[in-house]
């Protein structure tokens, strides 16, 4: 890997990005093209990103890069990315097609009208009410404290968004819908996402330059079920860094992979954690190692914390905890 042009690298993550088994390494530059640098496995790597649809928008222009979100929204068994732009721009959807080739989805999923106007930071596809399908929320924030001053709609302070999956390859809008939580004014920089009280359900941590952190818990909705399962690495990468995992339960079929970095300067949850919608039987798990070991698993049940050990299958398995109310 080389970046002879020395571009200002804001958000990396690792993944296999073509599903060929070999590590890639996706690189967001500020203001410059994106570096998608596809490894051969043999621990050479080179910069397929403007081959691969990645490097610039559609019009061809580089954008202001800056959080970095992987996830398969559309149940395609390969991992899309989610980049956040400057406020003259919009995040920007890229559709994995596969074969290392993207399209970049952001005007007909509905993402670029929603989130244009916004400087974006922090992002990450999660489903907060475990239907099955990744929602995609983004934390916002301007660089400039004097855009207050000129009686613009572009503010310091902004909300935060969140956006429904549609299920069609589209997403709504629905951050004026879900509480008046995301529409308080934050310079926010840093989101993670993760099961921070083990009760079944994900939060998302957000880290402000102006004032304290926030944690965002979802409340109400429908009590789908779900799944958790932290992998454990034997000989070596102890925590089964891109290792994936495959989760078949009735009609739903979801892939996940163990990542580490992405966002904006945050660490999502390592337990990979499924929603199963009205599923509580999971027919089939299947554990891809980072060794290109296969483990599977068949009929487990739901709204259960596995860990899973490498080689050794489930070695222990919990329930969600039971917490007080904590408004």
């Amino acid at each position: 890997m080389n970046d002879p042009e020395r571009r200002y690298g804001l958000t990396a993550a690792w993944s296999d990005l073509n599903n060929d088994g070999k590590l890639d390494l996706f690189v967001t530059n500020d203001g410059e093209a994106n570096y998608l640098y596809q490894g051969d496995g043999a621990g050479n790597f080179e910069d397929v990103g403007l081959l691969a649809g990645v490097a610039a928008n559609a019009d061809g222009a580089e954008q202001a890069n800056m959080g970095l979100a992987l996830g398969d929204f559309d149940h395609t068994g390969r991992m899309s990315v989610a980049i956040s732009h400057f406020d003259v721009e919009y995040t920007a959807l890229y559709r994995n097609d596969g074969d290392m080739n993207f399209t970049d989805a952001s005007v007909a999923s509905g993402i670029a009208r929603g989130t244009q106007g916004y400087v974006g930071w922090g992002d990450a596809f999660v489903d907060f009410a475990n239907s099955g399908w990744q929602d995609f929320l983004q934390v916002n924030g301007h660089v400039y404290p004097q855009v207050d001053s000129l009686h613009l709609a572009t503010k310091f302070r902004e909300p935060k968004l969140l956006f429904l999956n549609q299920r069609d390859g589209t997403f709504q809008n629905i951050s004026r819908r879900v509480g008046p939580t995301l529409q308080v004014p934050q310079v926010s920089r840093g989101l993670a996402v993760g099961d921070l009280f083990n009760d079944g359900r994900m939060e998302a941590v957000v880290e402000n330059l102006v004032g304290g952190p926030m944690i965002l818990r979802p409340e109400r909705g429908p009590k789908n079920h779900w799944v958790s399962f932290q992998l454990e690495g034997v000989e070596r990468n102890r925590l089964a860094l891109n290792a994936r995992v495959r989760v078949t339960a009735g009609d739903l079929v979801q892939p996940g992979e163990v990542l580490s970095g992405g966002s904006y300067l945050s660490q999502n949850d390592l337990r990979l954690h499924f929603g199963l919608d009205t599923h509580e039987i999971i027919d089939r798990i299947e554990v891809l190692w980072p060794d290109g070991r296969k483990e599977t698993l068949p009929h487990m049940a739901a709204d259960r914390y596995y860990v899973v050990r490498e080689g050794q299958g489930v070695v222990s398995d919990s329930k969600p905890q039971q917490l007080p109310n904590l408004r």
